[in-house]
């Protein structure tokens, strides 16, 4: 048994980490409860999400898509027929949402998918918050968290049932694996970076990100070490394994295509007709996008600009050449979807803003220390 004195001197020890998790839960919390007061649960990629989760369930297609269509009526959501419910080629390989979900929706009914989602998000804050505390301290770690959990758009794709949160949950792992190896060269790591790309390329098809983070920090690493980057092999492990997934879900879902995505979203015949309009969709998806950020999620708007701003700061350093590969691929992501989508497509990449925001809190928190430190009158004087 600890004494008094013991749990008191613990409590004076810890009281910062302390401090950070009642900041994080209580952030959390009060947006995920004002999400449930005044959002749907149900998106409209949802319901290829439900219907997936009671067909691993154990219902037939048919079965599957009345239970949708029933539980969606509520939301005014219409239901495509089952060859299309079952076999849109962009839907077909994320089966892992729906895996996780099936106990859940077993006992709670359609809602469990909402849990589902829940559980996921709350393992996604407990992760990106450790990631941060470890690296950038407290401090840094409750600023980055109270923007994040502050932000309209972000509470609300990682509320709803959708794949947003999961995806997220996937690159802070894939990360955590490159940074481990770095550590100690535990091989064991390198495993949970290919893993976590695995289980992202079936959660959505964004593991471009993660791979594009990767590359652009080992190609920009070695040029300014000149020598090679100690980023190499998770770079090339996991976009190895990004591609390869890409190729076999194409042979085992043959709808699936970003390809023939592109030429619809662009309106185009040919990829070089596709790559002709894309001046077009880039600026129509940035001004969208802009217009509806500033008008609906200021908090939003200040976290993408601090990121860019230490981005381009501290541009030396291994965070920002993570978010350039990150943006960069995000932005070849939107473009071949081809809509704006509020930030939506950037969160399985959240994690490289957010430490790169991290690391502009930590060295202001630096500096103004070091600036009252030089202030401090001599007391022997």
């Amino acid at each position: 048994m600890y004494s008094a004195h013991a749990w008191t001197s613990w409590l004076r020890t810890n009281s910062g980490t302390i401090l950070l998790w009642i900041v994080v839960a209580v952030s959390f919390s009060v947006s995920y409860l004002a999400f449930v007061q005044h959002q749907p649960f149900f998106a409209p990629d949802s319901r290829y999400y439900l219907a997936m989760t009671f067909l691993f369930g154990g219902d037939s297609p048919d079965i599957a898509r009345d239970r949708t269509v029933e539980f969606a009526s509520r939301y005014g959501i219409e239901i495509p027929p089952v060859d299309e419910l079952f076999g849109w080629g962009l839907v077909q390989p994320r089966v892992m949402l729906p895996a996780l979900a099936v106990p859940f929706v077993k006992i709670m009914g359609p809602l469990g998918l909402a849990a589902t989602v829940l559980v996921v998000t709350i393992a996604l804050e407990i992760a990106l918050t450790l990631v941060l505390l470890r690296r950038y301290g407290a401090p840094a770690a409750a600023a980055v968290m109270i923007m994040i959990n502050s932000s309209y758009y972000i509470m609300t794709f990682y509320g709803m049932m959708l794949t947003e949160s999961l995806s997220s949950l996937w690159t802070v792992l894939a990360l955590v694996g490159a940074w481990g190896w770095m550590r100690d060269r535990n091989r064991s790591w390198l495993v949970l970076a290919v893993g976590a790309t695995v289980g992202a390329a079936f959660t959505r098809q964004a593991t471009f990100i993660v791979a594009g983070a990767f590359l652009v920090a080992w190609v920009i690493g070695s040029l300014l070490e000149r020598r090679n980057s100690v980023w190499m092999w998770p770079a090339v492990l996991v976009a190895g394994t990004a591609v390869t997934c890409q190729i076999v879900q194409s042979l085992v879902f043959p709808s699936f295509s970003q390809l023939d995505q592109f030429l619809k979203q662009t309106g185009t015949d040919s990829l070089g007709e596709a790559l002709l309009a894309v001046p077009g969709v880039i600026l129509r998806i940035l001004s969208r996008d802009a217009y509806t950020l500033m008008s609906g999620d200021r908090v939003l708007v200040t976290f993408i600009l601090l990121a860019v701003i230490s981005m381009i700061v501290f541009w030396r350093r291994p965070e920002a050449h993570l978010l350039l590969g990150a943006i960069l691929a995000t932005g070849l992501y939107n473009v071949t979807n081809g809509t704006p989508t509020q930030f939506r497509y950037a969160l399985p990449g959240l994690v490289f803003f957010a430490i790169m925001v991290a690391y502009l809190v930590r060295r202001t928190g630096v500096a103004v220390r070091r600036r009252t430190m030089q202030r401090k009158p001599d007391p022997m004087s």
